[in-house]
């Protein structure tokens, strides 16, 4: 008669143990997505920068190169009198007028 009673309480026990293990994972599982809620703004927010950042370079580098190709630009006209310059209509006309009142 010793072992039945064994046996019925390690059921018993084991059962009890099956319950808390889950209730166990369960309040883990809140736990966890609480905080992740609560994290979520402050990892958002680091990710954002890390794109602003970016962009910031990207656009610093584009404007560098257009800041250069313009330098390009000026150095390539010739700074001599005399020699021709390329220039659209509206502008040789008024680089005519300014030589013709030198």
């Amino acid at each position: 008669m010793l072992p039945l009673l064994q046996l019925g309480k390690s059921s018993l026990a084991s059962q009890a143990f099956v319950k808390g293990l889950i209730q166990g994972a369960i309040y883990a599982g809140i736990v966890i997505a609480l905080l992740f809620l609560c994290l979520l703004p402050l990892i958002v927010k680091h990710i954002r920068k890390k794109q602003a950042k970016r962009a910031a370079a990207i656009r610093a580098k584009k404007s560098s190169k257009v800041r250069a190709s313009q330098e390009l630009e000026m150095s390539l006209k010739p700074e001599e009198p005399g020699k021709p310059i390329v220039a659209p209509f509206s502008e040789s006309q008024i680089l005519e007028k300014q030589d013709k009142a030198s």
